[in-house]
């Protein structure tokens, strides 16, 4: 009031019939007009921005409203402020629907899938703001991001209404005691060292923790908690089962651990069996291109030799018998092949000596002068006429001179000489030679003085006593 006194006091007279309260109501006007601005500044902010910035509105989907203040929640992407929150609303089914205005170049890099979420300005509450994370490889459409790509912080006061039961007291109670020995006995001195080495540590372990959030900050987290849930749950299914397992990692680590140097060279070998293996799948490629075109064709074979098989079974079945049978006969043939073998080898050195020059005339000259049919020349022309084999002949021969040979007497066997009496022997009328021609034939008997030179078949003329002829 002190204040509106002296501004009064400074008013000058009224100039033009204006009166001095009437010039005192235009400055209070003034006066909070330039308070409601000054209280009003950030909407009065983001309205002239949205009339002549380059600004773009977004809106989120909450699961409800949290403490976002209109005009006066900022907006962040990558912890830098880019906008604010103008307005929230519900929505039919029972979400916050949040209206975000922010610069248009940072709607550029929220992707087709961005995601926000409401955060605290400090640990324990205060302010809160809104941080935007992109998210898809495509540009931000303008839609709406929906409720599962956003979140909404747990603040303490939730956590301890939820803690209502005298043992949940009771238990963090015991926790705070716990807590408090545990920095007695030194826990102090190494949270120092802790909060020293934190500012390095930090900036790594909140991209971790944001990491872990996943795609989806509403579902990737809670589904993960829960499959370790279903596991810690399987694995305290039945007592004593996580020792067990424990004891059986001890000895596989163990074993691992004494084999360490066969595993270390087997990996050192790896890149070549691999390059090796690589070569040889190469090389097969043509052998299995070449199996799939055959397999095609004899896919018909197949099935025929499927039932093939189904008729052999019972042939199969009653060969068996037989084939335990063979099996003593062939432990006793055993021997016998073993001797069998050098007897083999050595007619096999014997066929090989034979062979050459000694097939070669035995299949030349020999073969041909014994199968050759037999026919007299020279003094014996005219013999053989019948044309036989040379062969045949020898085996007549042989035949008829063993006949020959066959007497005997008492000075031993002889040979003989048969004649034969019928109607063209000698002396017969069918004959055309004599007895005397016949001797002078065989050389028995020489021919006479009146013996015809000319006719060799002449009679010749046998010798007398007196050395004439009869």
């Amino acid at each position: 009031m002190k204040t509106l006194r002296r501004v009064a006091a400074r008013v000058p007279k009224p100039v033009n019939g204006v009166s001095r309260s009437t010039a005192g109501l235009l400055i209070l006007v003034l006066f909070f007009a330039f308070v409601a601005a000054l209280y009003n500044k950030e909407r009065i902010t983001n309205t002239v921005a949205g009339m002549f910035a380059d600004t773009t509105r977004v809106q989120a989907e909450f699961s409800r409203d949290y403490q976002l203040r209109d005009h006066k929640s900022d907006v962040k992407l990558g912890g830098v402020i880019v906008g604010s929150a103008i307005g929230g609303e519900p929505s039919d089914g029972g979400s916050w629907i949040v209206t975000m205005q922010i610069d248009s170049e940072a709607a550029d890099k929220l992707g087709s899938s961005p995601s926000a979420s409401v955060r605290p300005t400090l640990l324990l509450g205060g302010n809160y703001y809104v941080e935007l994370r992109p998210g898809g490889g495509g540009e931000f459409d303008g839609e709406t991001i929906p409720q599962e790509r956003t979140s909404v912080p747990v603040e303490l006061e939730h956590v301890l209404a939820a803690v209502g039961s005298e043992e949940a007291k009771e238990g963090i109670r015991a926790s705070v005691g716990q807590l408090d020995g545990v920095l007695r006995q030194g826990g102090a001195d190494a949270l120092e060292n802790l909060l020293e080495t934190a500012p390095d540590v930090l900036p790594a372990t909140g991209d971790v923790l944001e990491a872990t959030r996943g795609t989806r900050p509403a579902r990737d987290l809670p589904e993960l908690v829960a499959g370790f849930q279903s596991a810690a749950d399987a694995l305290t299914q039945r007592e004593g089962q996580l020792g067990e397992i424990l004891t059986s990692l001890e000895a596989s680590t163990a074993a691992l651990d004494e084999g360490s140097a066969p595993l270390a060279e087997a990996a050192s070998t790896l890149p070549d069996t691999l390059r090796t293996t690589r070569a040889g799948l190469r090389d097969l490629q043509p052998t299995v291109d070449q199996l799939i075109s055959t397999a095609e064709s004899a896919r018909p074979s197949v099935r025929e030799l499927d039932g093939l098989l189904a008729e052999l079974d019972p042939v199969l079945e009653r060969t068996r018998p037989f084939l335990e049978n063979l099996r003593p006969l062939l432990d006793q043939a055993r021997p016998v092949v073993e001797q069998l073998v050098p007897v083999s080898d050595e007619s096999t050195r014997v066929l090989r000596d034979v062979e050459g020059p000694v097939l070669d005339r035995l299949e030349g000259p020999i073969s041909d002068t014994v199968l050759s049919p037999w026919e007299g020349s020279g003094r014996y022309a005219g013999g053989g006429s019948s044309g036989n084999p040379l062969y045949e002949e020898l085996g007549y021969l042989a035949s008829r001179g063993a006949d020959a040979l066959s007497w005997n007497d008492g000075s031993g066997g002889h040979s003989r000489l048969s004649a034969g009496i019928a109607a063209n022997s000698v002396g017969g009328s069918g004959t055309p030679k004599s007895l005397q021609q016949y001797l002078a034939t065989l050389g028995l008997a020489s021919p006479g003085p009146h013996q015809n030179d000319g006719d060799p078949l002449a009679t010749p003329s046998l010798p007398t006593e007196g050395g004439g002829s009869r």
